[in-house]
């Protein structure tokens, strides 16, 4: 019970800090990312048991430092290609990654590094360079991610019976995710409705969005699974370490930004 207890306190205080930012705008959000890459780079590098002074803090503070730079003192413009370049490399870099822990069962820390990396740090910029409806937008897309989250667990804890890959996630259902699936899209079809000034074409980007999350939910599980561990790490009180808490959001942005850039 005080497990739970904490998981749902420090889940609404991460709501909070991340619809704040997102709310008061620059710099704010982009010093949040710049801090979630930090810790997302230092947390891989200590799984991938390279704990020199290095990999631990040289590297993620100057991923860190980076973003802060590409943002609050500018950077390039991301325009379709761009983001769709960048999507590439991550995918690439995912690979690596998957290769190194499939054969070797241990990570691949360059790659996976940049895997971690570039999603935020296109966010950042993207956000920086927004001028219209960027709140909303950013809003639709951590909302979806949220809500999904919430109904699968739910459903899944209701109805599920039938794992969706029982040796990567036994607790994922099928029922579980089709229910969460349908939930979202009723509720975000409704808040497109009567809240907020979002795409015509939400629950096409919805969709995108949820099935990346759930894809980048099995990623890290499955390389959680070939660590033989639980949490990722420590940093957040009842849900584990930060790549447990971001693990839908590092594989499903790119994807969301290259639809919005379609769409807008």
């Amino acid at each position: 019970m005080a497990n739970l207890s904490l998981r749902i306190i420090f889940g609404l205080l991460y709501v909070v800090i991340i619809v704040a930012s997102t709310f008061l705008g620059t710099p704010y959000f982009e010093l949040l990312m710049a801090l979630s890459v930090f810790f997302s780079v230092k947390e891989m590098a200590q799984l991938s048991q390279n704990k020199t002074i290095q990999y631990i803090w040289y590297i993620p503070l100057l991923l860190c430092f980076s973003i802060i730079l590409f943002t609050v003192f500018g950077a390039q413009k991301l325009d379709l290609s761009k983001l769709i370049f960048i999507w590439i490399i991550q995918m690439i870099s995912l690979f690596v990654s998957y290769t190194s822990l499939r054969k070797r069962s241990k990570i691949n820390n360059v790659s996976t590094s940049i895997y971690l990396f570039l999603p935020l740090m296109a966010l950042a910029i993207w956000f920086n360079q927004s001028q219209t409806n960027s709140f909303e937008y950013l809003l639709l897309y951590f909302i979806t991610i949220w809500i999904y989250d919430s109904m699968a667990y739910l459903v899944g804890k209701k109805f599920g019976k039938r794992p969706v890959f029982p040796k990567v996630s036994p607790k994922k259902t099928i029922e579980g995710t089709i229910g969460g699936i349908i939930l979202t899209i009723i509720i975000i079809f409704l808040i497109k409705r009567h809240l907020l000034d979002i795409p015509e074409n939400v629950v096409l980007i919805s969709l995108v969005v949820i099935f990346f999350g759930i894809f980048g939910d099995f990623v890290e599980s499955y390389m959680k699974r070939k660590l033989s561990i639980k949490d990722s790490g420590n940093l957040i009180p009842g849900h584990g370490g930060i790549l447990d808490r971001m693990d839908s959001i590092y594989l499903s942005v790119l994807p969301y930004l290259i639809l919005i850039s379609l769409f807008r």
